[in-house]
């Protein structure tokens, strides 16, 4: 049995303002690929997933991919802050159990509890060649605010930053 890493890394992932991409690529457990693409339904449908990613609040999408016949899957996604904190985060919600129902269906993940999944996921993850988005500066949280302040403005609310009562109205 190996040692977990006890250093940090060089985390894969390219940056794009607040935004750092990440991608896994594993093999499906061989007759696993249909409870494999029903997880990843359930996980999806069930409201406290839903909770916990505005919760953690750093998450900007995911996707996960399944190719060759459902033999392998790719999992990518796009997060504000360190990739360390953003495992730990996922590990201390509903998304863990998500996180080992959906990787339970792929070779040797060993659980998002256990001292060695990081190294799992450092051996799976590939850093892409190429990261762009079109707002690579705010943060999730960020951009929930600036959607809520439209939404008010949006409403009939006077807008936010200006004082007058003239102009600044929808």
């Amino acid at each position: 049995m190996t040692t977990p890493t006890t250093t940090t890394p060089k985390r894969p992932g390219l940056r794009a303002g607040s935004r750092t991409e990440f991608t896994v690529f594993a093999t499906v457990l061989p007759g696993h690929e249909t409870a494999l693409r029903e997880t990843l339904v359930q996980s999806m449908a069930n409201p406290r997933t839903q909770q916990a990613l505005q919760d953690i609040g750093t998450l900007h999408e995911d996707r996960w991919v399944l190719f060759d016949d459902g033999r392998r899957v790719m999992f990518c996604s796009s997060f504000d802050g360190s990739w360390d904190k953003y495992i730990d985060d996922f590990g201390t919600t509903v998304i863990a159990q998500n996180f080992d129902k959906s990787r339970g269906h792929v070779e040797g993940f060993p659980g998002i509890k256990d001292p060695h999944v990081k190294d799992w996921f450092m051996a799976h993850a590939v850093e892409a060649a190429n990261f762009g988005c079109a707002y690579p500066a705010p943060s999730v949280k960020e951009i929930w605010k600036a959607l809520e302040v439209h939404g008010k403005w949006s409403a009939g609310d006077k807008h936010p930053v200006c004082t007058c009562t003239a102009h600044c109205t929808p």
